[in-house]
């Protein structure tokens, strides 16, 4: 509960200050349930009394003002002196109505959707009805259930936007991958890598040392069997590779005819259909690639333009993890200490104590923001295995016998922490690191930018 001496800590002082010494029957709630098209509010003070039967409204310029209209006239019938207003986070519909009626000195507090249902839960009511709703969100505003965070503004909204845009488009292009891989098992299986029997053990060689590199994916599109390969030649295949600059190394074109020769495949007309739908595919994962790489050099000139920079003063976190976590961390200056932040990830541990016991902690949460609480999992992981100054931690809890996926976690939590403070003060990571070395590694991470030549701070 921190330093508040209410049972719910500094957020149950904050609210309770607002309503001491103030006649109830003059506090006001205005319940808001947002939707696609028809949004819907109601109106009543904090005894419950309905004051403004639920009534429909748009988001459009004339909507808005429904709603405008309708709490003005219940503030002035009512002589209300407290208003509080709470909406759920439905999707992305709720965000417009926010933003627009902060524009209009309203200041609207979200509530999880997880909290609405508990409290239609609470009185015994497994219906869901619009009112059912609206009702729900008043108890739980008076009950000072809302959270105090606010919407993305700015830069860090739009960095928000694309680092998730780029997350959903990796997704994609894995999942692409991995429909190519299956392609490539059926026209050309040994192309992935073949086994290799010595000393009665076997192991993978790989043709390629990097699958969807260049002459791989030259290959894939042009020569996808083996029949194309063989035809070519030790010598074709070197011109090939020297006229399309392939780099291809004597062990590697001698691997390929090697491949090609053993393969099974079918031959060509037989396998049309799938060598159809490998290059309809690999014509796919360009596009993919080109978009990644649009979104990288937006997501980098952005993240250079905000105090997010600093992040990437921390050994282990390249561009794409730091801008993950400055934009769902969201404006510091809404938490008055880091255990809010692991708490809004949902990385935070479960305590089970009872009786007197010393109690246990048991797996996390996984309540409140699951990007940032991938992103969370990501940085720890990232930062065990490339952060010399936070690897004593690490090293730490592995001895501890703690699972290593419990360890990226911790790891996270303590990036959290560490970021938290960095982006309060305005400070860089204090690395062990000299200077000189650490201007190397940031650069190494800029990719489409001018390199950095002096301190972030």
């Amino acid at each position: 509960m921190g330093k508040s001496q209410h049972i719910q800590g500094l957020k149950g002082t904050k609210f309770s200050q607002q309503l001491r010494g103030v006649n109830l029957e003059q506090v006001l709630v205005v319940a808001i349930d947002a939707a696609k098209l028809h949004q819907k509010a109601l109106i009543c003070n904090y005894f419950g009394d309905v004051i403004e039967k639920p009534f429909f409204f748009s988001v459009s310029q004339s909507g808005m003002k429904i709603l405008y209209d309708a709490i003005e006239t219940a503030i002035r019938d009512t002589g209300a002196v407290r208003l509080f207003l709470g909406i759920e986070a439905t999707g992305h519909y709720y965000e417009d109505i926010v933003r627009q009626m902060a524009m209009h000195g309203y200041h609207v507090q979200i509530l999880n959707a997880y909290t609405t249902s508990e409290e239609r839960a609470s009185a015994l009511s497994w219906c869901k009805t619009d009112d059912l709703d609206l009702v729900a969100i008043a108890h739980a505003l008076r009950n000072n259930k809302a959270t105090e965070s606010r919407l993305a503004e700015g830069l860090q909204r739009q960095l928000r936007t694309l680092t998730r845009a780029r997350r959903s488009e990796i997704r994609k292009r894995s999942t692409l991958r991995m429909e190519i891989r299956t392609l490539l098992d059926i026209v050309w299986r040994e192309y992935q890598g073949f086994a290799e029997h010595q000393n009665g053990r076997a192991r993978k060689i790989k043709v390629f040392s990097d699958l969807w590199g260049k002459a791989s994916l030259f290959f894939m599109e042009h020569y996808p069997h083996p029949a194309l390969v063989l035809q070519l030649g030790e010598d074709g295949l070197r011109k090939l590779s020297v006229q399309h600059n392939l780099k291809l190394r004597t062990t590697a074109i001698r691997k390929l005819l090697h491949i090609a020769k053993e393969s099974l495949a079918p031959d060509e007309q037989t396998l049309r259909p799938e060598l159809m739908l490998l290059h309809m595919k690999l014509q796919d994962l360009r596009a993919f690639d080109v978009k990644i790489a649009t979104l990288d050099r937006e997501i980098e000139s952005l993240l250079l333009q905000t105090d997010g920079r600093l992040l990437l003063t921390v050994p282990g976190l390249g561009v794409s993890t730091a801008s993950e976590l400055y934009s769902e961390i969201g404006n510091v200056s809404d938490y008055q200490h880091a255990g809010q932040l692991i708490k809004k990830a949902g990385t935070n541990p479960i305590v089970k104590q009872t009786g007197g016991s010393a109690g246990s902690y048991r797996k996390i949460s996984k309540q409140g923001n699951s990007h940032l609480r991938y992103v969370t999992y990501l940085a720890g992981r990232s930062l065990c295995l490339h952060n010399e100054d936070l690897k004593p931690f690490y090293e730490r809890l592995k001895s501890r016998g703690k699972h290593e996926r419990a360890i990226f976690v911790a790891m996270g939590n303590k990036m959290l922490k560490i970021a938290f403070a960095m982006l309060r003060d305005t400070q860089p990571f204090h690395s062990s690191m000299p200077s000189y070395r650490l201007l190397q590694e940031i650069n190494k991470k800029l990719t489409f930018n001018c390199m950095v030549t002096s301190s972030p701070a």
